[in-house]
């Protein structure tokens, strides 16, 4: 059901008071987690997630509610009043999409202007500048939404990491959720998506691990066939939960040195 206006404020109001008790680069720990990938106004997606999570210690969105899909109010709604219910369990990080600038592009600006009014829209910048870049889980995985900025070649040289406006302001925070891997390239070479954007190769990846002590990085921002898939060997993953591209939506459990996708159809 398409949530009213009241709603809708109350749901940012819930969920902003949690965020701003969340650093921008989060530690996490959990024994059993799925990480959930783009969603892009998916709520089938999103409700075969969060149906799940009885079964984990924690849900991980890497970003991209909103724009293209048919029930982008529907999501963003329905996640953020989930994130202030479970706001141990339920994280939610941001993507290259949760952006003003983006949102006046690709759709979800007229979604709620054409709801709510115009001055509706402030309270999504709002909540933006509030959502976490990036996060640790169990002192192995880099979750985030794109991957690797060049430049940094670790978690320290990126420190302090901090929120953004409701736009992006930091080169480094813009790679980090717009940069993509390439199985082509060793470290980092020109992106179609435009300047001060990047792809990051096996090296690259490897040596940004290893310098934080890391072992995998998680990340989204790309469509692939199965939902999950696999690239350096295993040094990274992209999980993209959106079944509006003709893909199979899913997630990605994580448990110990296991890894699975898991079916959110």
């Amino acid at each position: 059901m398409m949530p009213s206006f009241r709603e809708f404020r109350e749901a940012i109001e819930a969920a902003a008071e949690v965020l701003r008790r969340e650093e921008a680069l989060l530690k996490l720990e959990g024994k059993r987690v799925l990480v959930v990938g783009d969603l892009h106004g998916d709520h089938r997606s999103l409700v075969s997630a969060l149906s799940r999570l009885r079964d984990y210690d924690l849900i991980v969105f890497l970003g991209d509610y909103v724009d293209r899909g048919p029930e982008q109010l529907e999501v963003f709604v329905d996640l953020l009043r989930a994130k202030a219910e479970n706001p141990e369990r339920v994280i939610t990080l941001r993507g290259n999409h949760e952006t003003s600038q983006m949102n006046y592009h690709y759709g979800f600006h007229e979604v709620v202007v054409r709801r709510f009014g115009h001055g509706a829209f402030g309270l999504v910048g709002s909540l933006y500048a509030e959502l976490p870049i990036a996060a640790v889980l169990n002192d192995s995985f880099f979750l985030v939404h794109g991957g690797i900025p060049m430049g940094p070649t670790s978690l320290r040289e990126l420190m302090p990491l901090r929120k953004q406006g409701e736009d992006l302001e930091d080169d480094s925070v813009i790679q980090l959720l717009w940069n993509d891997p390439d199985e082509s390239i060793e470290w980092f070479g020109p992106s179609w998506r435009g300047p001060g954007i990047y792809r990051y190769g096996r090296s690259a990846t490897r040596q940004f691990l290893s310098n934080s002590g890391l072992k995998c990085l998680i990340r989204a921002h790309e469509p692939v066939e199965s939902g999950v898939a696999e690239h350096f060997g295993g040094l990274a993953y992209t999980v993209f939960s959106c079944r509006h591209y003709g893909i199979s939506p899913a997630g990605l459990e994580l448990e110990g040195e296991v890894r699975r996708a898991v079916d959110l159809t």
